[in-house]
């Protein structure tokens, strides 16, 4: 990525072009950023994996989903809608900003981190190219920041291992680490001083608790990663690798 632009290699079932022209055709309000896989490929400025959908979080889920219904999509749930043409689900996450803070920690640490991901999102230019170079489409739009994401995908393992999603954990820790190796630890770190304390806390002893080096934590991590992310990227991640997120944590504690 280049100042406040990602253009993203289209892969060769051309579905990434298909993700950036639906984000194009999103409502503008109520406002809403971009997290989840695509947004970690536009924070790297490159498809290191091919994700299926889009996510956002909004401080208005209802109205965001209505909006889409009107424009013809169809509505799987309070929080899923499919686009017709292309086919693409999106996701639509509540921002929980007004909202009274669960009780549990992690519960809460999840709705703050959703809350920061829509405060420290910046403006980004995104677009998809051809292998024979022409951008085929370009929306701007907000994106959360590399450190947001890293906090959302930090959140999302341990709530992705109990739900119904857990072959999800893999594509978590591959973006995990690759958010984390593409810039280091020491340029991570400063973003993290505006979160919560507690938040903070918690994301760090996550970190430390999964991806510690030479824990049976980490080697269930790295055979979680192996078993679900099955890519060519995923396959270069090992795990000596992970432990680079295990040493995050201790910094971002620190």
């Amino acid at each position: 990525m280049s100042g406040d632009v990602a253009l993203l290699q289209d892969d060769e079932s051309g579905r990434t072009a298909k993700l950036v022209q639906v984000l194009g055709r999103l409502p503008v309000q109520p406002s809403w950023v971009l997290i989840g896989g695509l947004a970690v490929n536009v924070r790297l400025g490159r498809v290191h994996r091919v994700t299926n959908d889009i996510d956002t979080v909004t401080h208005d889920p209802p109205r965001f989903v209505e909006l889409l219904v009107e424009g013809d999509a169809e509505k799987l749930s309070a929080a899923k809608v499919q686009l017709r043409d292309p086919e693409v689900e999106v996701d639509v996450m509540e921002s929980t900003e007004g909202q009274a803070l669960p009780p549990g920690d992690e519960d809460r640490a999840f709705a703050l981190v959703r809350r920061w991901a829509m405060r420290s999102a910046s403006e980004v230019e995104v677009g998809s190219v051809r292998r024979d170079g022409e951008v085929t489409a370009r929306s701007r739009i907000q994106v959360a920041s590399r450190a947001a994401l890293i906090a959302l995908k930090t959140v999302s393992i341990p709530r992705r291992s109990r739900g119904h999603y857990p072959q999800k954990v893999g594509s978590d820790i591959q973006d995990l680490y690759r958010l984390v190796a593409s810039q280091g630890v020491d340029e991570i770190l400063a973003p993290f001083r505006e979160l919560d304390p507690g938040v903070r806390a918690w994301v760090a002893n996550a970190l430390v608790h999964t991806f510690s080096a030479g824990t049976a934590d980490l080697r269930y991590s790295a055979a979680r990663l192996r078993r679900y992310a099955s890519n060519a990227d995923a396959v270069e991640i090992g795990e000596d690798d992970l432990a680079l997120l295990g040493v995050l944590g201790t910094a971002i504690g620190g």
